[in-house]
């Protein structure tokens, strides 16, 4: 990956996740999950409230300057996996290529991990 759509992959991963750190969300662990078909963010614990459109809108200007596409999943726990093995196992479930990034957030842990 070069140095310019890395940079803007880091960005936007950091974007993303302080958008939803700060949020207060109900208790519930989640195993790795299927990905929303409805678009490239699925909020299992409601973590964005009324932000989803900003993140959305993130989302849609990583892709349209560097064409990376990133999915972003919110959950409550990596149900005691480390981030980077919950994001690689939920990745794979969803056969995302190489072209894909999944963000992941545990919000009640304060952890997030991506898998590429």
């Amino acid at each position: 990956m070069a140095a310019a759509p890395l940079a803007a992959l880091v960005s936007g991963l950091l974007a993303v996740g302080w958008l939803v750190l700060p949020a207060a969300v109900p208790a519930r662990a989640d195993d790795p999950v299927e990905l929303s078909r409805d678009g490239q963010i699925t909020d299992r614990v409601g973590a964005l409230g009324d932000r989803t459109g900003q993140v959305e809108d993130a989302l849609d200007r990583l892709y349209e300057e560097q064409r990376i596409q990133l999915f972003v999943v919110y959950v409550r726990d990596f149900s005691g996996r480390s981030g980077q093995a919950w994001s690689d196992e939920t990745a794979g479930r969803n056969g995302l290529g190489q072209d894909d990034v999944l963000l992941s957030v545990a919000t009640h842990d304060r952890q997030y991990a991506y898998s590429v």
